[in-house]
């Protein structure tokens, strides 16, 4: 949180501060720190050269004079006035904001003054105002050149702005520029030219100290926190040093042309009597061969280190493209509006789509909830409000090209990049997973079910039988007849039956549960009669008469031991429930292949058929029909569906006039 103190928010002037106390010992300080103490020594270098040649011109110490008459070039206005400016500068630094204010006003209007006086007086009135020279150093003692004067106005300006709005901007940045390369364009002439006696650049006057103090303001004015308008400050050093020497070079071209016009008295002459400026353009050719010949030393260093770095950076590229495409998991890149910029393979895989289809599109298009609109729907620049999903993992709802919706796990990386934020996500189909959860959330509830009901259907024989055998020897004991024990050793049997089958439909239970066998090629017709020999005589008293109208060359290509699980049961039901009123008991048998590959087995009956109200639990664990009838374990018809599904196909019933039908449909399981 922000703190706002004086009218203006602190956070700016206190975060070098803070960088200060919280930097490690021994550690390097950073770039805005740097900046900062150039700063101070800045300020302090133009006020302690200000007071000095300020108590030079006072003191006027004429021996000092003759010897080094370019000490007296700069001005006592001049020095008055780098006085004044590194104050203000020094203030801006403490954060003393009126007191900068104030002093960059003052250093603002003397250079303003002096640009103006030419226009609003004819003899220069401020050049005497402060100090009466006791020298003649320039055509009007005391005088601000106009480079000077221009420089002092700008760099009040800066000073300025920056005391008003507390932070960088590109206008502090521009005006520093133009007075530091002024200041940089006279250093290099005087440092090039041969004659330093001389009056160029005529265009400025400015001297080398003036120079150099301009110079030492104006660059802590451009890089310091130039950071925080994402501006590079290598860019900024070398556009300042080309732009410098391209002045340089354009006062120097002026100057030679007048000088070879003759249209100006005031040529810089050197001491040979030849043109300064000619001197200083041999020069400035001279360098510009040496700079020139660095640029192709450089370049071709920097062409072979670019060439390394982007081989390797192509080896990362390839690398990490091919543990994204190679991933089990969707890997998708979008933007901070939700535009997918880049997929990986397995996102094709599982929503449906190419990744050309994908790119540029809206990413909640396949998963609606990545990122939620922070805003209302019709606010098409809402901020993405991610900040409930980044970072972890969550399950949400995806939508594959069918329009089939399923459920996946997310989560979402947030990318901070310099002039962008991108999210990242990765993408985990669960379908099987949910699935898998559901089939083992039915299978305790069945397993619940069935420990319970097994218990209780192995218990009552059980406990029959016990019954049954006391009573048998009791009956032993009175020495009753074989006519009276005959009963009770009948009633022992169908105890046991019963119970010898329930195992029977218990092993079978497990067994279509634990089956696992190859698919092979059985010719249907010679399935169906094997069984109906097998379960023809299982209840005598019920007679049953077959109808099969199969093709004999039809074959399935099926799970033999699940296919007889089928029509075991489906059978042996047909037999115990058949209607012992009806004259003739019919079971019907057929199958045929449908139009869309799927083998149709059906098996009809006019037996007891059931109540109206009992289809939805015809195909439960322990569901019981008909129990006068028959003494069934109520597990046929379950491990019917469960055989059934598991060779991928369904089982319906079909309630007759008389009787059932039941209806098998077995997918692709077949050779015709």
């Amino acid at each position: 949180m922000h703190e706002a103190v004086g009218g203006r928010d602190r956070s700016d002037l206190v975060g070098a501060d803070l960088h200060q106390r919280s930097r490690p010992a021994g550690a390097a300080p950073p770039r805005s720190l740097r900046w900062h103490a150039a700063g101070m020594g800045a300020a302090g270098f133009s006020m302690l050269v200000g007071i000095g040649i300020s108590a030079l011109w006072l003191l006027k110490v004429g021996s000092l004079a003759d010897a080094l008459p370019v000490l007296f070039r700069m001005q006592f206005n001049t020095a008055a006035s780098f006085v004044l400016s590194g104050l203000a500068f020094a203030a801006l630094l403490h954060e003393a904001t009126r007191t900068a204010t104030v002093l960059s006003v003052v250093v603002m209007l003397i250079g303003l003054a002096f640009l103006l006086e030419p226009v609003l007086f004819t003899m220069h009135p401020l050049d005497r105002l402060t100090i009466d020279p006791f020298r003649q150093t320039a055509p009007y003692p005391g005088h601000l050149a106009s480079g000077t004067a221009l420089s002092f106005a700008l760099l009040g300006v800066c000073i300025l702005v920056s005391a008003l709005t507390g932070k960088p901007t590109l206008l502090r940045i521009a005006l520093a520029a133009t007075v530091f390369m002024t200041a940089a364009a006279t250093l290099l002439g005087y440092g090039l030219q041969l004659a330093t006696e001389s009056d160029w650049p005529r265009y400025g006057h400015m001297s080398p100290h003036t120079a150099l103090c301009f110079a030492a303001l104006a660059l802590p004015l451009i890089f310091l926190r130039v950071e925080e308008l994402h501006y590079d400050a290598s860019t900024i050093a070398a556009t300042l040093g080309a732009a410098s020497y391209l002045l340089l070079l354009l006062l120097t071209l002026l100057d030679l042309q007048d000088a070879f016009e003759g249209t100006s008295p005031t040529i810089s002459i050197d001491s040979d009597g030849r043109p300064a400026s000619q001197a200083i353009l041999a020069g400035l050719l001279v360098v510009s061969g040496m700079v020139y010949a660095g640029l192709i030393v450089y370049a071709f260093r920097k062409a072979q280190s670019y060439r390394e770095t982007a081989l390797k950076l192509r080896e990362s590229e390839e690398r990490l493209s091919a543990v994204i495409d190679t991933a089990a998991d969707g890997i998708v890149t979008v933007d901070a509006a939700g535009r997918i910029l880049s997929t990986n393979h397995a996102m094709e895989a599982i929503f449906g789509y190419r990744a050309v289809e994908m790119l540029g599109h809206d990413v909640r298009t396949l998963i609606p909830g990545f990122l939620p609109l922070a805003g209302k729907p019709e606010d098409a620049g809402a901020e993405p409000g991610v900040g409930d999903i980044a970072g972890r993992a969550r399950e949400i709802e995806g939508k594959r090209r069918s329009g089939i919706r399923f459920p996946l796990d997310l989560s979402v990386a947030r990318i901070e990049l310099d002039r962008a934020v991108l999210y990242s996500g990765i993408v985990r189909d669960i379908s099987q997973r949910k699935r898998h959860e559901q089939e083992i959330l039915e299978a305790n509830a069945e397993l619940e079910e069935f420990a319970y009901r097994t218990s209780h259907d192995l218990r009552a024989p059980i406990a029959s039988s016990i019954g049954l055998t006391t009573i048998m020897r009791d009956m032993i004991g009175l020495k009753a007849s074989t006519t009276q024990i005959t009963p009770v050793i009948e009633r022992l049997e169908r105890g046991l039956q019963k119970l010898d089958g329930l195992i029977e439909n218990i092993i079978q239970l497990k067994r279509s549960r634990l089956l696992d066998e190859p698919m092979t090629t059985i010719p249907l017709l010679a399935a169906i009669e094997e069984t109906i020999e097998r379960l023809r005589f299982i209840d005598p008293a019920r007679q049953v008469s077959f109808t099969v109208d199969v093709a004999a060359d039809l074959t399935l290509r099926t799970k033999p031991a699940r296919l007889r699980m089928i029509l075991d049961n489906l059978v042996s039901n047909a037999i115990k429930y058949a209607d012992p009123e009806e004259a003739v008991r019919n079971v019907t048998i057929d199958a045929a292949m449908t139009g869309d590959g799927v083998l149709e087995l059906r098996i009809s009956d006019n037996g007891l058929g059931l109540d109206p109200g009992d289809e939805g639990s015809l195909f439960q664990m322990f569901k019981r029909f008909h129990p006068a009838r028959s003494d069934g374990s109520g597990l046929g018809l379950y491990i019917v569906r469960k055989s059934t599904e598991h060779l991928g196909g369904t089982v319906t019933y079909v309630r007759l006039d008389k009787g059932s039908r039941f209806v098998i449909r077995l997918p692709q399981r077949y050779d015709a």
